[in-house]
């Protein structure tokens, strides 16, 4: 009898002490360092080294930012001033993610006072931005975090993807069975990541070069020519198909805009965006940028009036003095059109373009960020 009993109860023991070790961060120094979580991972542990005491202004955001933004030169502007700024940004980051992280930073780094949140007018179109986020804000969740997390991404029992949302175990499940295909090469990089800790990645670029208009993408009508030419640049052949097929539903932000009621995706959106950012606990406000995007994307490629319905979420809240609203979306449009020789791909400026771009944000943010706060030194 004992025997059954304990063939019956081991699986779920197991199971139990599994989630326990995920839940308490026993499996991080084992992430793969190039993952969702992993990039979180190597973050978190840069964040709590001891080198870095103090951290008085962060940027947050996704892969355009942090390949978008000048970090240095942002960095080099605050210690002019006495401040420090870290770049947090990180592929993928959405506003589940820095929901997770901006609280994260007000338990270990309470002494920050403002920073920037930089994404895109697309960022704005939908609660959530899909189950892969699951594994960024892991190694910062806590469990009291769950009701904030499944209003980004909704638990699903038919989609165990989005699992991870309440059980540890299934958030790190991609990382594991990768661990589990190559266990000695992963070990080998484990160690290797664990070794370091290189603080410069806070305060330094990282480069994507490539030019949209070498390759001829001026229009979706390219693209079809593009992604039969074996020598284009993969990532354009492929977002060109994905941006292409995207098409063909678009939703008119534009006209659902004027609808009364908003669809309930919107209002949720909005609510959501606005508590996020009213919420969030820094003595300056927050400057939100909307990121630079070429021509092709909001004219050819993303819903009409996207910027519409992302400056009606956000300018209110310019106007009530909770956060700085940059809206940089059209910034490379000039007389002779946008210029998309400044962007690597759809979505990120190439090195040419960052500078630019950077040359003219770095003195707002002295204004908006830095300026107020000279007052109270560090």
């Amino acid at each position: 009898m004992m025997r059954k009993v304990f063939i019956l109860i081991a699986p779920l023991a197991l199971l139990v002490l599994l989630e326990l070790v995920f839940r308490l961060g026993l499996w991080e120094p084992m992430a793969k360092p190039t993952s969702h979580a992993g990039t979180s991972v190597r973050l978190k542990r840069m964040l709590l080294d001891a080198q870095l005491a103090r951290i008085d202004f962060v940027t947050l955001g996704s892969s355009r930012p942090e390949l978008g933004i000048d970090h240095q030169g942002v960095a080099e502007a605050a210690r002019q001033e006495g401040f420090i700024h870290a770049n947090l940004s990180m592929p993928g980051v959405h506003w589940m993610s820095i929901g997770i992280l901006t609280d994260w930073l007000q338990r270990h780094h309470p002494e920050i006072r403002g920073g920037i949140i930089a994404l895109s007018t697309q960022d704005l179109a939908w609660p959530g931005n899909g189950a892969y986020e699951l594994g960024i804000v892991q190694p910062f969740r806590q469990a009291s975090d769950r009701e904030w997390i499944e209003a980004h991404v909704p638990f699903d029992r038919s989609q165990m993807e989005t699992w991870g949302s309440r059980f540890a175990l299934f958030a790190w499940r991609d990382d594991v069975r990768d661990f589990l295909s190559h266990p000695f090469t992963r070990l080998n990089r484990t160690r290797e990541t664990l070794r370091t800790t290189n603080l410069d990645r806070l305060f330094s670029s990282r480069d994507m070069p490539g030019d949209m208009c070498a390759w001829g993408v001026r229009s979706l009508d390219t693209c079809e020519r593009l992604d039969a030419d074996v020598n284009a640049p993969d990532n354009l052949r492929r977002q060109c198909r994905e941006v292409t097929a995207a098409v063909k539903g678009r939703p008119d932000f534009a006209a659902m805009t004027r609808q009364s009621p908003l669809p309930d995706f919107m209002q949720e959106t909005r609510s959501l965006v606005q508590q996020q950012l009213r919420g969030i606990k820094w003595a300056t406000p927050p400057v939100v940028v909307l990121m630079p995007t070429p021509l092709i994307w909001r004219n050819d490629a993303h819903w009409a009036g996207m910027q519409q319905w992302a400056l009606s979420i956000l300018q209110p809240l310019d106007d009530e003095g909770t956060i700085h609203l940059v809206d940089a979306t059209d910034f490379f449009d000039g007389d002779a059109g946008n210029d998309c020789s400044v962007f690597a791909d759809f979505y990120h400026e190439n090195p040419q373009g960052r500078s630019r771009f950077s040359a003219w944000l770095i003195p707002r943010l002295d204004t908006m960020l830095y300026a107020p706060s000279r007052q109270t030194p560090p």
